[in-house]
């Protein structure tokens, strides 16, 4: 399944996710973290792709909103990151929980899309 997030606010939104991963992420907490996308408004992005029914998301926007949750905590940096939940560094510029993303049952259909509408 494709996971998708669109910007629906009226300032630049940064997105960070968490996707189940124990290939990359095993003996780390099975969770590999990523950011950043860069989201425009009004645009789209095909953040990645799983086969798992749960991920999560963190975003930030320009103007200050953010769309956070109880999931992880995350370590986040300035730059592109790609790393584990339970790797952190004294790099990271903030630790934050995320949202969940429950794509039911259509998680396992590879031509599905799932999106996340950030407003």
């Amino acid at each position: 399944m494709q996971v998708h997030f669109r910007n629906s606010h009226p300032a630049k939104v940064w997105v960070a996710i968490m996707d189940y991963n124990p290939g990359v992420c095993g003996g780390s907490g099975d969770w590999e973290t990523q950011g950043w996308w860069g989201i425009d408004p009004g645009q789209e992005v095909w953040a990645f792709s799983t086969n798992n029914q749960y991920a999560a998301y963190y975003a930030e926007a320009d103007d200050g909103a953010h769309w956070s949750g109880i999931y992880g905590p995350v370590y986040l940096y300035w730059d592109g990151f790609d790393s584990c939940i339970n790797i952190g560094s004294t790099n990271a510029y903030e630790i934050v929980g995320m949202r969940l993303i429950d794509a039911g049952s259509w998680a396992w259909v590879p031509w599905a899309v799932y999106t996340v509408n950030l407003t």
